[in-house]
């Protein structure tokens, strides 16, 4: 898989949102965006740049309605910055989705979803590796 050019990009700020990357290990930003500007759902190979801080940051994006966890809700945006700890609440960050890894599914259980999350984390750095070799 290589990566394309940008698929869209998307510009919202950063917003709380259930907190639940963080405790399954890929904290994530959620962006605040209208609705008529969510991409359509899927994990997507993705490069960040944020207000305040510099150059640009590998990233692994979902979009969806978080269906494992049921419910319902509007979709959203959550970036997960590869290596990066940084306090992003409040600001502005940009997105450039590349490539598309999968479509959003609902997985049967939490450990489900953490093994595939890691699976497109590893899929996604090796898209930027690729990128990075050109």
């Amino acid at each position: 898989m290589t990566a394309l050019d940008t698929l869209m990009r998307v510009r919202g700020r950063v917003v709380p949102g259930d907190g639940r990357g963080r405790v399954l290990g890929f904290p994530t930003a959620n962006l605040q965006l209208a609705r008529h500007e969510v991409p359509h759902d899927g994990v997507y190979v993705a490069v960040a740049t944020v207000d305040g801080y510099d150059g640009e940051f590998e990233a692994t994006v979902s979009v969806g309605t978080n269906p494992t966890f049921g419910g319902e809700r509007a979709p959203r945006v959550e970036v997960y910055l590869h290596d990066v700890t940084i306090d992003l609440y409040g600001r502005m960050m940009t997105v450039e989705l590349l490539d598309l890894l999968r479509s959003t599914v609902a997985f049967g259980n939490v450990d489900e979803l953490i093994a595939q999350t890691e699976r497109d984390v590893e899929a996604s750095r090796g898209v930027h590796a690729a990128r990075r070799a050109r």
